[in-house]
């Protein structure tokens, strides 16, 4: 006689539905992480792009736009890449950093200065000299110890404070601009958030620590991130400069250079002005401005910025720019913003699959020769590969980087 057992419970259709559903979710995973770029190789072949491209005289000359065509600013810019990114991966090929950091220590000024060769036109000389001197603390040569401190003390001249004739009231106060020579006294030129985060880092780098200098910047910085205790006056609508400024986190570009502000203006409200909007690229250039500036992560400034970037996380388009932008900002500063983004996930650590996502976008947009190209780019000049293939260098290696750090871009 066959033995009869206790009856055994039998999973239900649902039970067998959660199974099944559960099962494609963790294939659809395995399938994504298998898809997923390899970016240590996408990094390689950018490298060797750039190392490629390197002039007889050592340094990068653009092919598409005249202004770039010196090497001044470009050269900076594309060795601190090629120098930042792992050598196990970005392979420097011999003897040509060399004449790189050569070029710039030639076309360095005996005021500390690069980008003004030219008496006629200026090649962005604080970038291009922040820049310069974050190259030549990487080489870490003695003798070129008298030329980054000629460039620090350039540096630290050009910010807008007391001894320019800037006051705390005028809305420059503490940033830095292009570096326009001679500037009237209580005249600013161009300044904007990014000019201020370049030598803010390059300043920091140096090991310098007067306080006063950070301090000042950070003055700056409140007023971009249209922060609530801020005092001043935002710009405004003229016809809309009532009622009070609301803050959400973000920052803007710049507070007197009004066609510098990707974004536009916000609509005025019954309550609050129409002031500049807040957009990612600037946010992001904010946040290591703020880092750079001495301000750790967990302080308020800080995370309400990491707030402000949690809620638009869209990283195939800087959010923040309105999609009908007569200008196309958001097309045009592509690979700016995945560098930036990049950049910030990796210094405050990040949390979620953005290098996969970063590596993704990047591996569906890398040309055969190993560069990039933004064909909407001519207005920020990522039309130029070598600027394009450089910030997707920025990015590239950041993704491959593990834990949080101080962003060294």
């Amino acid at each position: 006689m066959a033995r009869v057992g206790p009856p055994v419970d039998r999973p239900s259709a649902s039970v067998w539905c959660l199974i099944a559903v559960l099962c494609l979710c963790l294939l659809s995973a395995r399938q994504r992480l298998q898809a997923s770029p390899n970016s240590a190789a996408l990094l390689a072949k950018a490298c060797h792009f750039l190392w490629q491209q390197q002039g007889d005289d050592g340094g990068w000359h653009s092919t598409t736009h005249g202004l770039l065509q010196s090497g001044q600013a470009l050269t900076p810019f594309v060795t601190l890449a090629l120098l930042d990114s792992p050598e196990t991966i970005c392979v420097r090929p011999p003897g040509q950093v060399a004449p790189a950091l050569q070029f710039i220590r030639q076309h360095v000024n005996a005021t500390g200065v690069l980008g003004v060769a030219d008496p006629d036109v200026l090649e962005y000389p604080n970038y291009a000299t922040a820049y310069a001197l974050r190259v030549l603390l990487r080489a870490g040569e003695e003798r070129d110890a008298p030329l980054r401190d000629a460039m620090l003390q350039y540096l630290l001249q050009q910010q807008f404070v007391e001894h320019r004739s800037i006051t705390p009231a005028d809305l420059a106060y503490g940033a830095w601009g292009f570096g326009e020579r001679h500037l009237p006294p209580g005249h600013t030129g161009h300044v904007d958030l990014s000019h201020t985060r370049r030598v803010l880092q390059a300043l920091r780098e140096a090991g310098y620590t007067q306080p006063i200098t950070y301090a000042t910047a950070q003055v700056f910085l409140r007023l971009v991130q249209k922060h609530p205790t801020e005092t001043r006056l935002q710009p405004a609508r003229e016809a809309h400069r009532t009622g009070t400024t609301p803050y959400d986190g973000g920052f803007y570009f710049a507070p007197s250079v009004p066609d510098a502000n990707k974004a536009g203006y916000t609509p005025p409200t019954a309550t609050s002005p129409s002031v500049w909007r807040s957009y990612a690229t600037a946010t992001c250039d904010g946040v290591l401005a703020l880092l750079a500036a001495g301000v750790g992560p967990e302080d308020a400034r800080v995370q309400a910025a990491r707030q402000w970037l949690r809620a638009h996380p869209a990283l195939d388009y800087p959010e923040g720019i309105p999609s009908d932008h007569p200008g196309q900002w958001q097309k045009v500063l592509l690979y700016y913003h995945l560098a930036a983004r990049a950049v910030v996930y990796q210094a405050l650590n990040w949390p979620g699959d953005w290098r996969q996502e970063i590596g993704a976008l990047l591996a569906a947009r890398q040309r055969p020769d190993g560069s990039f190209a933004n064909p909407y780019g001519a207005p920020n000049k990522e039309d130029d590969p070598l600027l394009a293939t450089a910030l997707a260098v920025e990015a590239l290696d950041h993704t491959l980087r593990d834990s949080a750090g101080p962003p060294r871009r």
